[in-house]
């Protein structure tokens, strides 16, 4: 429960700063920057980028849609997970949450 908690957290600040730095940000940007960040720590080959794509674009209209709706952009940002897990298969997104989460660099995001 405290990890969901900390992954909604985590996803409605980066949605709320994009949002202030840069105004709405370009969908397929922040879905480049959210596969690189995933490819930091497991491979991603180019048939799971592009899933991975498209997942991360329709994640931030729907979330960016359902901004002022807590209840609907709670349940858009519980289901991403899963969908990057449907695309990386269970072992893959395992390693790369353990390894996400082991980067001091991400140290931060989990206090």
């Amino acid at each position: 429960m405290k990890k969901i908690i900390l992954v909604i957290a985590v996803a409605l600040f980066s949605l709320g700063a994009n949002a202030q730095q840069t105004g709405t940000r370009e969908p397929v940007a922040f879905a480049k920057d959210k596969i690189a960040n995933i490819a930091k720590y497991v491979e991603v080959s180019k048939d799971d980028s592009t899933k991975l794509q498209t997942i991360f674009v329709e994640y931030q209209k729907e979330a960016l849609a359902s901004i002022n709706d807590r209840e609907k952009l709670g349940a858009i940002v519980r289901g991403l997970s899963g969908k990057i897990e449907a695309v990386l298969g269970v072992e893959k997104y395992k390693t790369y949450k353990e390894k996400y989460e082991q980067d001091p660099a991400n140290a931060k995001k989990h206090k």
